[in-house]
């Protein structure tokens, strides 16, 4: 990441160009729908891109939207925990990689851990916040936006913006199919419920077990062909 006050996000040296026809549906099983690996990459890519091109445009908005995405897909929040998240919440001291969820589902709070990639762009975000003038204390939002602090609708409408985009919207439920995006790639790579119930602030682990039966799809790709 870059350590200047005016490009405080990392972004890719060069685009990278993505097929579209890895992008014409979200996958649905059983009712839940959620995005490919691929699609949440090319969805990535291309707010970061974005943000690249503000911070060389001198402009605001992509920098914000970035975070907020970053954040959505590397944490599994739900999208009303995002737009509360307080810049005092990101818990980055030695050998910390966190965010506290102050109020999430239930009026519970929860403390969930994050990839270091995510930490440093969180920190790097609320020092270019800082070098704007905005506030930065244990409680001022992380996301405010000329009105106030930005709403769970103003994440819905920015996601569902860069995914009509891209073509791969659909439903209406584009943030949460984001959040089970996260658990169904979390899954798959540790097979470990309750360590992902506990990331999602699910009450009960039977709430989580849908994730493993999404693994049918895996299946499915083994035995495709399996006899020729």
């Amino acid at each position: 990441m870059e350590t200047k006050a005016s490009k405080v996000v990392q972004f890719p040296g060069a685009q990278q160009k993505t097929s579209r026809n890895q992008s014409h549906k979200i996958t649905n099983i059983d009712g839940m729908k959620y995005y490919s690996d691929q699609q949440i990459k090319l969805l990535r890519r291309s707010v970061r891109d974005r943000a690249a091109l503000d911070i060389e445009r001198g402009q605001i908005t992509a920098i914000r939207e970035w975070m907020a995405v970053d954040l959505i897909t590397s944490s599994g929040l739900r999208v009303s925990e995002a737009a509360n998240i307080r810049c005092g919440d990101l818990k980055a001291g030695y050998g910390e990689s966190a965010l506290f969820v102050r109020d999430g589902k239930g009026a519970k709070s929860r403390t969930v851990q994050i990839p270091d990639a995510l930490k440093r762009h969180l920190k790097q975000f609320v020092v270019w916040k800082a070098s704007r003038g905005e506030p930065t204390g244990q409680d001022d939002y992380l996301f405010i936006g000329q009105r106030g602090p930005w709403t769970a609708q103003a994440i819905q409408f920015l996601v569902k913006k860069y995914l009509k985009a891209l073509g791969i919207y659909e439903n209406e439920k584009a943030v949460h199919a984001l959040r089970h995006s996260y658990a169904v790639e979390f899954y798959r790579q540790e097979r470990d419920l309750r360590a992902l119930q506990k990331q999602l602030g699910h009450s009960s682990v039977e709430t989580t077990q849908i994730y493993a039966d999404v693994t049918a799809q895996d299946i499915q790709k083994q035995i495709r062909g399996l006899w020729g």
